[in-house]
Formats: C-alpha cells, sequence, structure tokens
C-alpha cells in the first residue's frame, strides 16, 4: 500500500510574521565568548646550589617584589664560613698598645731632656769644682822586713782645698791604702785605714792625718815577691811608696745638695829615705806634693 505524501502526513509550520515556531524557542542559546588563557612559558633547566629555590621570573620592573639576578638563581649569601666586610680594601689598624708604648718612650725622652737642661743650669750657677789634695809630711817607723811577719807604721799628713764658691764639701769617708811602687794589682797593698771625716767650707781648707800599721790581724798579708823587692831598695837606703786614697764626698748649698760622689786620690813618688840601719824614715819635702784626682 502506497505511504501518503510527505506533505500531508506531516503538518506544514506555521512561519507567519510575528509568530515563532516551537523549535525556535526551545533552541539553547550559544555561550558567551571566554577569554583564552595564554600559553605556558617554558624555561630552560637551572643548574644551582642544591636546596635554594629559582627567583620569580619577575621582570625588572622598578616596584617589582624581588629583583632578577643575571644567573639562575640567587647566590649564597654565605657559603665558606663568614662573610668578609663590605669593603674592598680593607685598612690597617695600629693597636692601642703601641700608642701607649710610643708615649712611654716620648716621656722618657722628655724626663731625660729636662734632667739635662736642669743639671746643665746648676752647673752654670754653681760651677761645681774637683778638692785638691796634696802630701805635706810622709814618715815611716818599725819598718822591719827581716822578721817571720813584715810589719811598718807609716803617717800621712794632706790637705784637703775646696776650691768652690758656693758650695761646701762633707768628706764622710776617706780610706788610705799604702802600696809599694812596684805594686801591680790592687790587692798588693801594704796597709790600710780611714782617715777621720772632715767639713771643708767654701774656699777654705783642712789639714788630715792617719797613721796605717802593716803586720797586724786586720791587715792583709804581704806578697812574697813585694817583702823581696822592698828589701833590695832598702839596701840602697830608701824605698819608694805610693798613697792611694778612696774619698766619699757630698757637696752642699743652702737649699741643694748633690749627690754622693766618689773620688780616687793618687799621692806618688814618696820616696823615704831612712837613717842608717834604723827602721824609721821620711820622705824630704820642700813644698807639699800635689796628688792626682780622678773623679
Amino acid at each position: 500500500m502506497p505511504s501518503p505524501p510527505e506533505e500531508e502526513t506531516q503538518p506544514k509550520p506555521d512561519t507567519g510574521p510575528g509568530q515563532t515556531s516551537e523549535r525556535d524557542t526551545n533552541q539553547p542559546q550559544p555561550p558567551p565568548p571566554q577569554s583564552q588563557p595564554p600559553p605556558p612559558q617554558t624555561y630552560p633547566p637551572v643548574m644551582g646550589y642544591p636546596g635554594y629555590h629559582q627567583a620569580p621570573p619577575y621582570p625588572n620592573y622598578p616596584n617589582a617584589p624581588y629583583q632578577q639576578y643575571p644567573y639562575a638563581q640567587a647566590p649564597p649569601a654565605s657559603y665558606y664560613g663568614s662573610s668578609y666586610p663590605a669593603q674592598q680594601n680593607p685598612v690597617y689598624q695600629r693597636p692601642a698598645s703601641s700608642g701607649f708604648v710610643r708615649g712611654i718612650f716620648t716621656g722618657l725622652i722628655v724626663i731625660v731632656v729636662l734632667l739635662c737642661i736642669s743639671t746643665t743650669i746648676t752647673w752654670l750657677i754653681l760651677r761645681p769644682r774637683i778638692p785638691l789634695f796634696s802630701v805635706n809630711n810622709f814618715s815611716v817607723s818599725n819598718f822591719n822586713l827581716t822578721g817571720p811577719v813584715f810589719s811598718a807604721q807609716w803617717t800621712a799628713n794632706l790637705t784637703i782645698e775646696n776650691q768652690n764658691t758656693k758650695l761646701k764639701g762633707y768628706f764622710d769617708r776617706i780610706q788610705g791604702l799604702i802600696y809599694h811602687q812596684n805594686a801591680v794589682g790592687e790587692d798588693d797593698f801594704l796597709a790600710t785605714a780611714f782617715f777621720p771625716p772632715v767639713f771643708v767650707e767654701t774656699k777654705k781648707s783642712v789639714v788630715i792625718g792617719e797613721t796605717l800599721t802593716a803586720g797586724d790581724k786586720e791587715q792583709p798579708k804581704v806578697p812574697s815577691w813585694v817583702g823581696e823587692e822592698m828589701k833590695k831598695e832598702r839596701d840602697t837606703g830608701t824605698v819608694s811608696f805610693n798613697l792611694r786614697m778612696a774619698v766619699w764626698v757630698t757637696f752642699k748649698t743652702d737649699g741643694w745638695a748633690a749627690r754622693e760622689r766618689g773620688l780616687k786620690v793618687f799621692c806618688g813618688k814618696l820616696k823615704v829615705g831612712f837613717e842608717g840601719n834604723s827602721g824609721n824614715g821620711a820622705v824630704l819635702l820642700p813644698k807639699p806634693l800635689p796628688c792626682v784626682v780622678y773623679v
């Protein structure tokens, strides 16, 4: 059986003006266009230290939260211990002790200079001078070389003259020692004794005297070679001796006193002439014999 024609089986929709069909009303609306996200940027793999993160890929804008480094990641702040200071050329600073030592050295120099200046001024004002010593009389008695022990007595009288015009001399200790003229060592003296201390005014002189005895227990033993030398001279009628003195003196004036000073006095060429075979003799001095003074 033939099918009915298509036009008869399916009614035609009304498509008149101002009317819409059911198909048109039920058709869904197309979705609004949406913005497509930009394709993701890809970066080459980064080689760096482990444990550090890559700096964010912000451009070098003025207000960027991070500053982009020329490398893939920021360099570590400190890798090998503590970091060096910011300055490239550190300035060497001298330790404080060097300034302290330099100050002490400068102070010592100033003190020495002041002492030299004060000493020079004192010398120019006071003009200290060395005292003079001279032998007035020198004699020997009981001179005996034949006994088991050498014995003799020397009597010495000297004059001390103070040449200073403003300084007074206090001679606190005066030690005299008798030597034979050929004696060499300081320990080869024949006898020793201390003269009494004296005080000498300015431009004045004082006479001192003392007896020195050999052969006592307190005296040293005379070397045998010295005894042989004196025997040879005694046969000629004369024996020469030397008188040495160690003097400690202090010069003072009103308001000023110098420290104690040591002097060495040497009185030589004391040739004693004996009377025949006796043990007594004396030095014939027509005038006082000056002594040499060493400071």
